[in-house]
């Protein structure tokens, strides 16, 4: 017991907030919680005892510490720095290794070969069905309320939705909308290019702008007035749901939600958000019910638009539940994660400024050096050869997602020469894969080249997958167009408007510093912009 005791001291204690410990206490004197207490430190000695040791059929593989790779995570140390310290080392020998994260113990996968083949055999490795353990947290209210298609582990309910989907994302994207978006950023950036810009803050905005009206036709106006209602409402959610704290132990929001009013509030204000999106479906419905189609150009038609109508046209069918359930997945896939790309872009031309300025030369070259805004049509935007090869040598580096949903062996299996029991949970491990130094040649180095036609991307062996930010096979991101030419259109535009440069006191002049759980992001991250025209 004294161990339990010293070790929620040391290792536990320091990363929990000292008015949740305070209400602990408080609770337990007033209530005199004596037996009470002592089942309870029982009951801590049984999940201490499940938490830090994984299942005994898969403590034959390598595991990384497990009290110091959680506290580098709930400190939020540097990805980069987690990887190199637990996570490369551990799958150094086979290529996977054991962790404990939000989905309980699970089988971490990095090696090319055994990522392409935990994808590709969805018989043997199907998503896990996450559901009850999220019931009621943050996290599950917002994006596993009902099937979607992320969570879905129905290959029914996947496929249904997929053929609504289909027709929204095989469009071509709205490059004019993108464009808009952009010309409200830079009048926003204008008005203070005097300092530094809080360059995340500002995708961010961005970002939520383009999921917003792109997604179901709504105008956060994140950008021109970042802290209105809905916005603060909005971050607040996401703020909440991506706590390492929360997302490593989901229970806490069903446990101990009363001690922690801050966390209440938030469920309030999702429960508000959710509300707003469900009243949004019903009358997008009841408009394309009266007027049949919208009349809106195809291109620049919302999504929740698109998918109605596929549905009313006969492709497929999808339930008011699940237009909602999808609408909070475009959020998480397509706000936090393009705005993290975004970010990351901005970065590396910052410290590359012959990059930066190859890239300039090339949007001129396809835009024109005229001083004014010009919005790439799509046509141009497929011809800027070099900012594709920029965007992928950043995804590479620095993939907005780190992790994807967990899968569960149906069978007992063999990866990497090392037996994998039925029932095991797997996931993949994203930038450890795109970061991997046997994998990769100067892996930390930024070479946009890395990917030409001919080069070390397309050197790799055929067996395996060394890069894939937006998944592969046959669940691969469906948004994936969309957020690959949202950033070419704002990249362009701005390589045109601006020149940038890292402060010297950035905190990032080394590296990106970024990290997250599930989606990795930077923080203090200011850029000096200097205007073109």
């Amino acid at each position: 017991m004294e161990n339990i005791i010293g070790t929620y001291q040391t290792y536990v204690s320091p990363y929990i907030p000292d008015d949740y410990q305070e209400r602990v206490v408080d609770f337990g004197k007033k209530h005199k919680l004596s037996i009470s207490f002592a089942v309870a430190v029982y009951s801590v000695y049984l999940v201490y005892d499940k938490v830090t040791k994984p299942p005994k059929s898969i403590r034959h593989i390598p595991q990384v510490d497990f009290w110091g790779y959680s506290g580098a995570l709930i400190r939020q140390e540097p990805l980069y720095v987690i990887a190199k310290k637990y996570t490369i080392p551990a799958a150094a020998q086979h290529g996977l290794y054991v962790r404990f994260d939000n989905s309980g113990w699970n089988v971490r996968v990095s090696r090319p070969d055994l990522v392409k083949k935990v994808l590709m055999d969805t018989d043997t490795f199907p998503k896990d069905d996450l559901g009850d353990e999220l019931d009621g947290t943050v996290f599950g209210r917002f994006a596993v309320s009902a099937p979607n298609l992320i969570f879905s582990r129905s290959h029914k309910h996947w496929l249904s939705q997929r053929k609504v989907a289909n027709p929204a994302f095989k469009r071509a994207a709205p490059v004019e909308m993108f464009g808009h978006l952009s010309q409200e950023m830079f009048e926003v950036m204008d008005k203070v290019l005097d300092k530094p810009i809080d360059c995340h803050d500002i995708m961010e905005r961005y970002t939520l702008d383009a999921i917003g009206r792109g997604g179901f036709g709504f105008n956060f106006r994140a950008v021109l007035d970042h802290d209105n209602d809905w916005v603060r409402k909005y971050n607040n959610i996401i703020n909440a749901m991506l706590k390492p704290l929360h997302l490593l132990l989901p229970g806490l929001d069903r446990t101990i939600l009363f001690m922690m009013p801050e966390r209440q509030k938030v469920h309030q204000e999702l429960s508000e958000l959710l509300t707003m999106l469900r009243e949004l479906i019903i009358r997008k419905r009841q408009e394309l019910k009266e007027m049949k189609k919208s009349n809106i150009v195809e291109n620049e038609k919302d999504v929740l638009t698109l998918m109605i109508e596929a549905e009313n046209e006969g492709n497929g069918a999808i339930s008011d539940d699940e237009l909602l359930s999808n609408l909070c997945i475009f959020f998480i896939a397509g706000h936090e994660t393009s705005a993290n790309s975004l970010s990351s872009v901005a970065y590396n031309l910052a410290m590359n400024p012959e990059i930066q300025k190859k890239a300039r030369e090339e949007v001129n070259s396809i835009l024109g050096n005229e001083p004014v805004d010009i919005i790439p049509t799509l046509e141009q935007c497929r011809n800027l050869k070099y900012i594709d090869l920029i965007i992928k040598e950043t995804l590479r580096t620095s993939p907005p997602i780190v992790t994807v949903v967990a899968r569960k062996t149906t069978r007992d299996i063999e990866l990497g020469g090392v037996f994998i029991p039925k029932g095991t949970r797997i996931s993949l491990d994203l930038f450890e894969l795109q970061n991997n130094p046997a994998t990769w040649d100067q892996p930390d180095v930024f070479r946009p080249e890395r990917f030409a036609p001919g080069n070390e991307a397309d050197q790799q062996p055929k067996d395996g997958l060394p890069w894939t930010p937006f998944i592969y096979g046959p669940r691969q991101c469906i948004g994936m167009n969309f957020a690959l030419d949202e950033q070419r259109v704002l990249v362009a535009m701005m390589l045109r408007k601006y020149e940038w440069s890292l402060p010297e006191d950035s905190p990032h002049k080394d590296r990106l510093q970024a990290s997250g759980l599930i989606v990795s992001s930077p923080k203090d991250f200011y850029l000096n912009f200097k205007k073109r025209y």
